[in-house]
């Protein structure tokens, strides 16, 4: 139900088929002179880390955003729909109602329409809320039109094309387009944040010990650093979805019969695994679940680009991590996965796909990148997105990350892009222990450094080395949103809001198809973790919450932080970092090594009483949580 009088308000413009539009387009023209659209290149395209030049011949496959009409009155609606005070709290528009009052007008999508294809460009797709137009071309199509030279750069160890210098577009389109995304490929920088303790090993070799529950299996062989003389345990050999329920007071819900019935979660991701539903069932099989309702689609023009293939798997991986934990938390939701056929091009459209229309009230998305490597247009592209998911009542959450705060991986410390817009919930990670009968024994922020063991001693010095961790930090282009006021220091928004058990030390188990080593393919269960788990843990719960209130909650962060140092969170507090993990690693030679890892050890980010940079407001208490959103 539409907000009371803003659709009498606003004027409601009838929008005309795509193919009309396309064909008066075609016959305008564009006189006079351009404009630059800026913050189209990314602040990596330097002359420093220039590698070439692109092939004239090489697809572009781009998208031109024309942002939203009567963005005022926009702002003014998000406001008023998070305010308790306000009659139109939690009153959610439909996508037909958010576009008619806010849906860019047919007249401007026209336009861009026409001067692409009087450039040359063929019309990939416009979707039905018109905020973009995408179409492909050459990459000499691309330098001609946008008066740019496309120019290969070196980034964060990969080959990534980009524009020199922000495009040119006519002065008549200026007023229309807020941004163009896709003339650099930055989303090939975007990776599934998942983690696994090792690749899966050879069939019938183990790489063992490893507990099924905290303490399980200890051992005096290694000297403990902490406590000397006291035995160290042995990692977590994955936690089953009963143990995880049970450690978050999910169990308990499913006890009253909140199970996701009725309710749809949507993923977002790249790529399809072709074993993903033989994967889904036996997970359920295996763990006692209901059999999964699950389908699938492919994102509006993300197939015009061509596949890489190796970067297939990884995101094989993720998939099934996703789809598998959030049906373990929600057994009976429907889990829809919306997938780009390419990670280079077509995340921010399967996005925008799930969003426009409205596929889903909550969104899990376990993916991302430095905000460093993503152009500001590409920012203000994406938050279109969201602000229309959030006026729709649409919950989006986002994994927060697995390099801490991105200093050794990427060489700067970073917030990461797009789990830090104000408008996602953000995700972060824990390490959990769960003891013999499935009760919580403690939790800490997820920051893992390693030491190996050779010739009888820790070979580094202790602690060791950073190895991963849960992303987190302040943003370096958002600031503070009004929600975080006096909960979160400093004056930029800052990550996560939440955290769940995301340490591949005290992971959980799956299930995925490999490809052995000889030729063909095993399925079996494996230990993984990351904020790729931890975010879809944390929207299975969002859609309980759904389902208790028989309505959508919507976006979530405005109730989480009213809600701050309540029983609704378990506040992860400083651990006195005593905390770590013996675990073996298989050699080549079929040998074993063993390591140690120290827990609650975040790069520079650190877990601290009340909100934290590594975990947020801290790991829900699934019961008292829902007993609190309203």
């Amino acid at each position: 139900m539409a907000p009371h009088g803003l659709l009498r308000r606003l004027s409601c413009p009838v929008l005309i088929g795509l193919s009309l539009m396309w064909s008066g387009a075609a016959q305008s023209a564009h006189a006079g002179g351009s404009t630059t659209v800026p913050d189209t290149k990314p602040t990596w395209a330097t002359p420093a880390n220039s590698s070439g030049e692109a092939s004239d011949s090489g697809t572009v496959v781009f998208s031109m955003w024309l942002g939203w009409r009567n963005q005022p009155q926009l702002e003014s609606l998000l406001a008023a729909q998070q305010d308790p005070s306000s009659g139109e709290y939690h009153r959610w528009l439909s996508p037909q109602q958010f576009r008619s009052l806010f849906a860019p007008d047919s007249s401007s999508v026209a336009n861009v329409s026409g001067w692409l294809q009087a450039q040359g460009f063929d019309l990939v797709s416009v979707p039905q809320n018109h905020l973009f137009v995408t179409a492909s071309g050459t990459v000499a199509q691309v330098e001609q039109a946008f008066q740019v030279n496309e120019s290969l750069y070196d980034v964060s160890g990969q080959t990534v094309r980009s524009p020199d210098a922000n495009p040119r577009i006519p002065d008549d389109l200026a007023a229309s387009v807020t941004a163009i995304t896709g003339l650099d490929n930055a989303y090939s920088l975007a990776r599934p944040y998942v983690k696994t303790p090792a690749p899966p090993p050879p069939t019938g070799t183990s790489v063992g010990p490893c507990s099924h529950y905290w303490g399980e299996h200890t051992s005096r062989h290694f000297p403990n650093p902490y406590a000397p003389g006291t035995p160290l345990p042995w990692l977590i050999c994955g936690y089953t979805p009963r143990q995880i329920a049970s450690a978050y007071g999910i169990d308990q819900l499913q006890k009253q019969h909140l199970d996701g019935r009725g309710q749809t979660i949507a993923i977002t991701g790249a790529f399809f695994s072709p074993t993903i539903r033989a994967d889904l069932n036996r997970f359920s099989r295996t763990f006692g679940l209901p059999h999964a309702s699950y389908s699938q689609l492919v994102a509006p023009g993300s197939t015009h680009f061509p596949r890489d293939p190796a970067d297939m798997q990884e995101w094989y991986i993720e998939q099934a991590l996703d789809v598998e934990w959030t049906h373990a938390v929600a057994p009976r939701a429907h889990i829809l996965y919306v997938g780009a056929a390419n990670a280079s091009k077509g995340l921010d459209l399967a996005l925008n796909e799930v969003v426009d229309k409205h596929l889903a009230n909550v969104v899990s998305n376990s993916w991302g990148m430095p905000e460093s490597d993503a152009s500001k247009g590409e920012v203000r592209a994406l938050n279109s997105v969201f602000q229309q998911a959030q006026a729709q009542g649409m919950g989006i959450f986002f994994a927060s990350g697995d390099d801490g705060d991105n200093r050794q991986a990427f060489g700067s410390v970073s917030g990461g892009f797009p789990d830090s817009s104000p408008l996602v919930t953000s995700v972060g990670g824990t390490s959990l222990a769960v003891g013999s009968s499935g009760q919580r024994l403690w939790e800490t922020g997820w920051g893992t450094t390693e030491m190996n063991w050779a010739h009888g001693a820790w070979a580094e010095r202790f602690p060791g080395y950073f190895l991963y961790g849960g992303g987190g930090g302040a943003s370096a282009i958002y600031a503070k949103p009004s929600y975080q006021d006096g909960i979160v220091p400093g004056t930029q928004r800052a990550e996560p809001d939440v955290s769940l058990v995301a340490d591949p030390q005290t992971g959980v188990l799956f299930t995925q198809t490999y490809s052995k080593p000889g030729g063909g393919t095993e399925q079996k269960e494996s230990w993984i973790g990351g904020t790729s788990l931890s975010a879809p843990l944390m929207a299975g719960i969002a859609t309980l919450a759904n389902e208790a209130q028989q309505r959508p909650l919507g976006f979530l962060n405005p109730q989480l932080y009213r809600l701050a140092g309540s029983s609704a969170f378990n506040d992860i507090t400083p651990s006195g970092r005593t905390l770590a993990v013996l675990r073996n690693r298989l050699k080549p030679n079929g040998t074993k090594a063993t390591m140690l890892r120290s827990l609650d050890r975040d790069s520079s980010l650190f877990t601290a009483v009340g909100w934290d940079d590594v975990t947020g407001l801290g790991s829900p208490r699934a019961v008292q949580l829902l007993s609190a959103l309203q």
